[in-house]
């Protein structure tokens, strides 16, 4: 597509603008080089073992996946001022890798270790909803290059997440189906698509509010991450590997966000994922309506390596 183009979210009272013609504008994006610092403390050897949540050994004992509570937490469970729980997530003991390194069992590792601490943290007194996100990469808000995810329990229910839960009701009742069973019948064989198993849908939706941004939807409808079989994890990380692995290659910083159900409710549990190529300006932070400069069926092109931004002429 040449001209800009307003889109409205599947179902959800969001607007985003596509407008192709400002990625002419000059940019500039760098492969990404993960060093190591001076003294990284999420490697073993510095690792501060006091507050262990969770851990996946190898045969020898030594732990591979760990879950610790944060040391520097914006929320805590002996803060009645600011109460819930954060935990970092590290995802390997290997200093330098990135998740979408990791083999596919060990990606599904990884979601053994969100299901665990999103159960348990769910399940905390006082806490009513718990947040499961990854940043990766200096634009998306990662302060340490060892590659980790993490989980933050809050007493609160998040506007953003009550408003989707309320929309997702909404269609429901107008349409006695899922919004997102029916975004992967209206979606399927179409130029959005990036990658399908029997078990996993990955799409560029429709009014993407990132540039490259990905939904990865369960084709089981599923309300929570703890229902997810062995071969859906497997299929995530199948997925992830593609994805995140171009996003790499790329050097593109990203977020991606575990969305379960709300309490119990229905709900279709899915993951988003939001690169971070641009920064927003006056009229996304004015206005909430976002300005994304890669046409979503262009992205699905380059995910499927139909593209490549490197030799794009828009991100020279």
């Amino acid at each position: 597509m040449d001209r800009s183009e307003i889109r409205k979210d599947y179902f959800k009272d969001q607007y985003v603008i596509i407008a192709p013609n400002r990625a002419k504008r000059p940019q500039s994006i760098a492969k990404q080089v993960r060093e190591k610092e001076k003294l990284c403390f999420f490697c073993p050897e510095n690792l501060d073992m006091t507050n262990v949540t969770y851990r996946d050994d190898d045969k020898k004992g030594n732990w591979e996946i760990i879950s610790i509570v944060n040391k520097y937490p914006a929320v805590s469970l002996d803060n009645p001022r600011a109460y819930g729980q954060a935990e970092v997530i590290i995802e390997t003991r290997d200093h330098g890798l990135d998740i979408n390194d990791l083999s596919i069992a060990d990606i599904a590792r990884v979601f053994d270790a969100y299901v665990n601490r999103y159960e348990a943290l769910v399940k905390t007194s006082g806490i009513k909803h718990v947040v499961i996100f990854k940043n990766e990469g200096g634009k998306a808000g990662a302060s340490i290059a060892h590659t980790h995810s993490q989980v933050i329990a809050l007493p609160l229910l998040p506007p953003k997440v009550e408003e989707e839960a309320e929309a997702y009701g909404k269609y429901y009742l107008q349409n006695n189906s899922c919004p997102f069973c029916d975004i992967i019948k209206k979606e399927v064989d179409g130029s959005r698509v990036i990658w399908e198993d029997d078990n996993l849908f990955v799409l560029a939706p429709y009014a993407s509010d990132s540039p490259y941004g990905a939904w990865f939807i369960p084709k089981r409808h599923i309300r929570t991450i703890s229902y997810l079989s062995q071969s859906e994890k497997e299929s995530f990380a199948k997925a992830m590997k593609l994805v995140l692995g171009k996003l790499n290659e790329f050097g593109i910083s990203y977020n991606y966000f575990v969305e379960n159900a709300v309490s119990s409710v229905d709900y279709h549990m899915h993951i988003k994922l939001s690169p971070r190529p641009n920064i927003w300006a006056g009229l996304e932070l004015g206005t909430g309506i976002i300005i994304n400069p890669v046409a979503p069926e262009r992205a699905a092109e380059i995910y499927r390596d139909k593209g490549d931004i490197k030799n794009d002429p828009r991100f020279s």
